[in-house]
């Protein structure tokens, strides 16, 4: 099985996953390896929430687990890092000063809310949001754009409460393309996260027709990720990922 691009541990604040369980479950799977990449979303706005992470700690738990499975799995030292206009000089910092194997850049925050909460929903229409999350998101990677892959590129909509029912990629095609174009420009691959499979969507994130405009576009590279938050999930859908990757003549990138 493809590597697992995209996992969260305990050192994320939504996760209380051991590291232990995520890199057996990844070794039963046959994969190669497993990037693990916990929370870091600098001025987070959720109170009671803190998706920071003590990086020295990490950093040498990470290596304790690199050295007991070397001989079964390689395991990479990878952060999801939340990017948003007012947080780029944090996120400079970080990558200044602590060496990653790999940076998923996402945003989580839409208008200084999560739309993971229903309280987001409550004063925004599907449409609203998908449009903001999407210009946000294009306004964040116009100043900051050191990462290796774009996570979940549409993620906003696996939390709408009406699901997909009112989401047409097409309504939102010309910022989604000026995302695509951007990310294609600066070697930024493209991730097919999962997680939207698993919540019941029947189709991975970002949609398949952004990931059919990302080829017609140029992009040749994607990574896979399950975004798991229990062992359990890890490697999900991934044979789904494969059959479309292969459709559209994408490689599935692994260091």
């Amino acid at each position: 099985m493809y590597s697992d691009y995209h996992v969260h541990s305990s050192f994320s604040f939504d996760s209380e996953e051991t590291l232990d369980n995520i890199i057996k479950k990844a070794v039963s799977l046959n994969m190669k390896q497993i990037a693990i990449t916990d929370h870091q979303d600098f001025n987070w706005p959720v109170k009671g929430e803190s998706p920071y992470i003590d990086f020295n700690r990490y950093f040498d738990t990470l290596n304790h687990y690199a050295d007991k499975y070397k001989n079964k799995i390689q395991i990479l030292k990878g952060v999801e890092l939340g990017i948003t206009m007012d947080n780029v000089q944090l996120c400079r910092k970080l990558l200044h000063n602590v060496n990653f194997d790999f940076v998923i850049g996402s945003c989580h925050v839409v208008d200084n809310m999560d739309p993971y909460y229903y309280s987001f929903w409550e004063s925004h229409t599907d449409r609203e949001a998908f449009e903001l999350y999407f210009s946000t998101l294009l306004d964040a990677l116009h100043s900051f754009n050191s990462v290796d892959t774009l996570g979940h590129l549409d993620y906003i909509v696996r939390y709408s409460p009406n699901k997909d029912a009112n989401y047409c990629v097409f309504d939102y095609m010309d910022v989604i393309d000026e995302i695509l174009k951007f990310i294609i420009t600066h070697y930024i691959k493209l991730e097919i996260n999962t997680a939207g499979l698993a919540k019941g969507l029947d189709f991975p994130n970002p949609h398949t027709d952004i990931i059919k405009r990302y080829t017609e576009l140029g992009g040749k590279y994607v990574t896979i990720g399950s975004d798991a938050h229990k062992a359990c999930d890890i490697g999900f859908g991934f044979n789904k990922i494969e059959d479309i990757a292969n459709r559209y003549n994408l490689k599935i990138y692994e260091k």
